[in-house]
């Protein structure tokens, strides 16, 4: 703006002083005002002009002065402020991660009118007011955070479910990830948290809902998605099992179950207890014995043992075939003294049932043999010495301590004995 001004001052002085060089005539300037006359010549009257315009350039010139002084001011009063915000953020920070939970919150806030990111102080003033156990002050932090930032809905949100998830409030943070979840059903870590809170709820169904989401947009690696999935179908498989027509339902919904999930040793094994526990011991051998047919797994076969249902020829040369490939396994061996003991092979039984024992000596196998001895094959001697290693096993020194301070012979010892029956 100056400079235009100096610019124009100067063309009119150029042009001026050039026209009265030409006609040498200085010229005669005569005005009137308020009814009195003014004469002057024109060097005058250009004078007067000059020194208005220059008294007019000097007072636009101080103006801007005093403008710029007071403005650098206060900008340094500004930069000061937010300095000392910042290092009240920083401090803030530094003490909430040393644990001065109370520390931080007031050095966070005292100069948050200052701050040049408050969602950031508001933010973690939330979660130092949560370590305090102020949860009044926590929700109130979120909501100035909200105030100063509202385009920041996600970030203030996932911020209120960690600390409601950190202090137990599981159906609040359901409440808050499930709004977060409407405003932003892809968003990664929502669907984590909202996943993971499913899962502390056991609310199965909701959370098999959002699986084809979790697996899209939740970064999970296979391994990690197929154990989520798997606690998911067994959870659904628990509740199943609690209902009046559980064992008609479980059987339903494991025929629906992916078949990935069918091959997993975790899964079919507890779906084997839920039928078991629904009575359903004939359904679960099925499908335990057809698994182990084609899928070795020491924890399965170790269940197949505890089963003691009747089973055909053909379902024991199944199993017999196994010790082709697991000559050694003492479970399998149980399983086949069992289903021999069954079957009314009193011979094999006891071989199968001894056979465990040597390999690995469990409670079970021993007090199986006991009662093979004693009911079917009539060696009481052979019958007391297993049942006592086995109940030596079931219940330490104790269980033989027990039986050496009974004052009953073993023909009235046995039926309180054989109360351990499979």
């Amino acid at each position: 703006m100056n400079r235009i001004l100096y610019i124009l001052l100067l063309s009119f002085l150029t042009i001026l002083g050039f026209t009265m060089f030409q006609q040498k005539d200085i010229g005669h300037l005569s005005f009137s005002f308020a009814g009195h006359t003014f004469e002057t010549n024109l060097i005058v009257f250009t004078a007067a002009v000059l020194s208005a315009l220059f008294a007019l350039l000097v007072l636009a010139r101080t103006i801007n002065l005093v403008k710029t002084f007071v403005l650098s001011l206060g900008d340094r009063r500004k930069a000061r402020m937010s300095e000392h915000a910042r290092s009240a953020l920083t401090q803030g920070l530094i003490d909430y991660s040393e644990g001065r939970f109370e520390q931080a919150e007031k050095g966070l806030l005292k100069h948050v009118a200052h701050s040049d990111n408050p969602l950031l102080v508001y933010l973690n003033a939330a979660r130092a007011a949560q370590q305090l156990g102020a949860h009044d002050r926590r929700d109130e932090y979120l909501r100035k955070a909200h105030e100063v930032a509202p385009d920041a809905d996600i970030a203030i949100g996932l911020t209120k479910a960690e600390l409601q998830l950190a202090h137990q409030q599981n159906e609040q943070a359901l409440a808050t990830l499930s709004q977060l979840h409407q405003l932003a059903p892809n968003h990664t870590y929502v669907l984590t948290l909202l996943a993971n809170t499913y899962r502390k709820l056991q609310d199965w169904d909701r959370l098999k809902e959002i699986l084809p989401d979790l697996k899209k947009y939740g970064r999970l690696s296979d391994d990690s998605f197929l154990d989520f999935e798997s606690q998911v179908y067994k959870g659904l498989m628990s509740n199943l099992a609690q209902q009046q027509n559980g064992a008609a339902a479980l059987i339903e919904f494991w025929q629906k179950t992916p078949a990935q999930l069918q091959q997993l040793p975790e899964v079919i094994e507890h779906y084997a207890r839920m039928l078991l526990q629904l009575d359903a011991a004939g359904e679960a051998e099925q499908v335990l014995r057809q698994y182990l047919d084609k899928h070795w797994a020491e924890s399965t076969i170790a269940l197949y043992s505890e089963l003691d249902v009747k089973v055909d020829n053909r379902q024991l040369e199944m199993v017999e075939s196994w010790l082709k490939e697991h000559p050694a396994d003492a479970h399998l061996l149980l399983a086949l003294g069992k289903m021999c003991f069954n079957l009314s092979l009193w011979g094999k039984a006891r071989n199968y049932l001894e056979a465990s024992i040597a390999i690995n000596p469990m409670p079970e196998n021993y007090l199986k043999l006991a009662r093979l001895l004693e009911e079917n094959m009539h060696d009481l001697d052979a019958a007391q010495e297993y049942y006592r290693q086995g109940l030596h096993l079931l219940a330490g020194d104790y269980g033989e301590q027990a039986l050496h301070k009974s004052n009953h012979d073993f023909d009235r010892e046995t039926p309180q004995l054989t109360v351990v029956r499979t």
